[in-house]
């Protein structure tokens, strides 16, 4: 699966999202979705893609 990276909002960096997931949303954009890989955080990450 492809690397996607996007701002955590609780840790507030950029970085690499873990165990990313593809979703369709309801306007027919596509976002990938997980949680921040940064030790210790837990913060959730989404990013549109396309």
């Amino acid at each position: 699966m492809s690397k996607y990276e996007g701002f955590c909002l609780k840790c507030k960096i950029y970085g690499l999202i873990k165990d990313p997931k593809i979703f369709t949303m309801s306007n027919g954009r596509k976002r990938a979705a997980g949680t921040c890989s940064e030790n210790g955080c837990d913060g959730k990450i989404s990013k549109i893609i396309g």
